[in-house]
């Protein structure tokens, strides 16, 4: 007769061999990197968020990623624990994932004991000054300039660290975050998405997907009790009513070749969820010009309709963006709808009017002229040989905010975020605008 004791230890044997995870070849990275590791060339434009990534009951691929402090994550030896792995893309600059960082702290308190959760920090979405990968285009967002969080696209490891450090000194992020590898090698393979998660079940299968964590369909919270065989309350009701207000203008004015953006909030002030459909009724633009919506996420300028969750008691900000190219003047007709109420329902106008700059053309200005510091937090001053007096400052819709005289001047008065400024010469504009950061 078989001794019990061996044959406990042979049915523990038997277990891990069945937890042995099973992965595809690792896909980087090796050694700790450099800081002055340059960052591989990011692609122009990335495909549609909703067509990337890997597919449900894929065996993942392993990996090996650093977090700020040199020390390493590797799927495989968090797989050996025998809890599921929870991994989330992230960047500062997506006000996306800053806005589901309450879901992931509460995912950590909740699940901690059973789950591995870790964020893997990818390329910038919405980089200032430089190109989205997303969008082919510069498209900061009026998101981020209103909070200041204008950064960038790193083009070495240690910048990337850089930004990350600055995430992490501003916000409380419960889950560990490893930064993606020079070239970008878990963002490539698993993405490219700015926010998406993928459930690792412990035999190293993908369970679940998300193009967006956490998203209309995609209940984190009932797909992790589900791999975890635990209760499930899947499903969501909608009703509720919504109301749109704009905050902005309905005409903007811009600069040629700048974001024009127009504003509006949308309110649920109802106990229950609203499920709001938004969508671009008319579209009139002039030639190179494209447009997008922008509320829960920021979408592609080819969508042109979005389904939106507002929650029970909340308020939701909606961005139409105008990307001009030349001047001109672009409308749009925004149609917004509750899907449970047909009667609930709201057409706003948004006109961009893009025009050249005023006065002299600063290429052909010899003299140059730069503000310093920049970013400001408080005093601002003229550089250089050109004749200037003084400077107009506007917000990045075009509206002046005011007028200042001198080449030295306190800009105390100024709330956070960025600024096109534009040289003045005895109460005249004389030259293209500057872009000024206001900390």
């Amino acid at each position: 007769m078989r001794s019990p004791i061996l044959g406990l230890c042979a049915c523990l044997a038997w277990g891990s061999a069945l937890a042995q995870p099973d992965l595809l070849p690792s896909i980087g990275i090796g050694a700790l990197p450099s800081d002055n590791d340059p960052i591989c060339t990011l692609p122009f434009q990335t495909p549609p968020i909703t067509s990337c990534g890997r597919p449900e009951g894929e065996q993942a691929a392993d990996f090996n990623l650093y977090d700020i402090d040199g020390d390493a994550f590797n799927l495989e030896s968090a797989l050996l624990l025998g809890k599921p792995v929870l991994m989330i893309s992230s960047s500062y600059t997506c006000p996306v994932f800053r806005d589901k960082v309450p879901v992931i702290n509460d995912v950590v308190a909740n699940y901690g004991s059973q789950l591995t959760t870790i964020i893997v920090y990818t390329p910038e979405a919405h980089p200032y000054q430089d190109i989205s990968p997303y969008f082919g285009a510069v498209n900061t967002g009026q998101t981020n300039i209103n909070a200041g969080i204008l950064y960038e696209q790193p083009e070495t490891y240690g910048e990337r660290k850089a930004v990350l450090q600055a995430m992490l000194d501003s916000m409380q992020i419960d889950a560990p975050i490893y930064l993606d590898g020079p070239c970008n090698e878990w963002w490539n393979y698993y993405g490219p998405q700015p926010n998406n998660a993928y459930l690792i079940d412990t035999d190293g299968s993908i369970f679940r997907h998300h193009d967006w964590l956490h998203r209309n369909d995609d209940d984190i919270y009932c797909d992790i009790d589900s791999l975890l065989g635990l209760p499930t309350n899947c499903g969501q009701t909608f009703g509720g009513s919504f109301t749109v207000q704009l905050m902005s203008n309905d005409t903007i004015w811009g600069d040629a070749g700048t974001t024009i953006t127009g504003h509006a909030l949308l309110t649920n002030p109802t106990s229950i969820d609203c499920l709001v459909r938004i969508v671009k009724l008319q579209v009139n633009m002039p030639s190179g010009w494209t447009s997008s919506l922008c509320a829960d996420v920021c979408y592609l300028p080819d969508v042109d309709t979005a389904l939106v969750e507002l929650p029970a008691n909340s308020t939701m900000d909606f961005y139409y963006y105008f990307y001009t190219t030349g001047a001109g003047t672009g409308f749009t007709r925004v149609g917004f709808r509750n899907e449970s109420d047909f009667n609930n329902g709201f057409q706003r106008n948004f006109w961009a009017v893009a025009s050249e700059a005023n006065g002299i053309d600063e290429t052909r200005d010899t003299r140059s002229w730069w503000l310093a510091p920049n970013p400001a937090q408080s005093i601002i001053t003229i550089v250089g040989d050109a004749n200037i007096d003084g400077l107009q400052i506007t917000d990045m819709q075009g509206r002046e905010v005011v007028r200042l005289y001198g080449r030295s001047n306190d800009l105390s008065m100024l709330a956070r975020g960025v600024y096109l400024v534009k040289p003045l010469r005895q109460g005249e504009v004389i030259g293209a605008a500057r872009r000024l950061v206001k900390e």
